[in-house]
Order: C-alpha cells, then structure tokens, then sequence
C-alpha cells in the first residue's frame, strides 16, 4: 500500500507522529473551547519528543551531525518549505552557490 507523505521537515517527521499529526489536522473542527486544550497538547508532546531525541544517551542526532552537507543540496531542501519572498531568497543563494561552484571547477 502506498502512502503518501505529507511535507514535513526532518526536525518534524523525527519528533511528530501520525496520532499528533491528526489531532492537529482535527483542530480547527473542535469546539472552541477545546482548540486551545488540544493545541497546547500537541504541541507539549512535540516539546516531549524532541527533549528526549537531543538528550545525551541519544545517539541519533549525532549520526546528523557527522555527515557533511551540500549547502545547495541543504538549500533545495529548506526552500520545500519556504513561500514568497523567502523562497526567492533561498533560489538567489542557491542560484549564488551554483554560480561559486561553477567558477571553482573553471579555476581547477
């Protein structure tokens, strides 16, 4: 069965899961007096899960941190989730990169 995935970030996918993601999907259905309730929830349990992936007897963060990254392959990334004008800032400094990248390879 295929399953289709909905744009999160990296942060997001390791400290949400699909229970939380639906509780936050059903918000704005909730009388008002529970939105509030039902929020703060969710997102305690999101603070909750990511104290505990950062804690020192975690060893999955510091997989993340020792693998060096494309700072463009870092930016087409991030621009996923950025709209207007800070998604054309993202496309300028990658656009930039390229451009660096490009002149470094006709210096060699």
């Amino acid at each position: 069965m295929d399953q289709e995935l909905i744009s999160q970030t990296a942060l997001d996918q390791m400290v949400s899961s699909d229970q939380t993601q639906l509780i936050k999907a059903a918000v704005p259905y909730l009388p008002p007096s529970a939105r509030q309730i039902i929020s703060l929830y969710t997102k305690l349990e999101e603070l909750s899960n990511t104290m505990a992936l950062f804690s020192p007897e975690r060893a999955d963060m510091q997989i993340c941190e020792n693998t060096a990254a494309d700072p463009v392959e870092m930016l087409q990334d991030i621009r996923r989730f950025s709209y207007g004008k800070s998604r054309q800032k993202v496309d300028q400094l990658t656009n930039m990169l390229i451009l660096v990248q490009m002149l470094q390879i006709l210096n060699e």
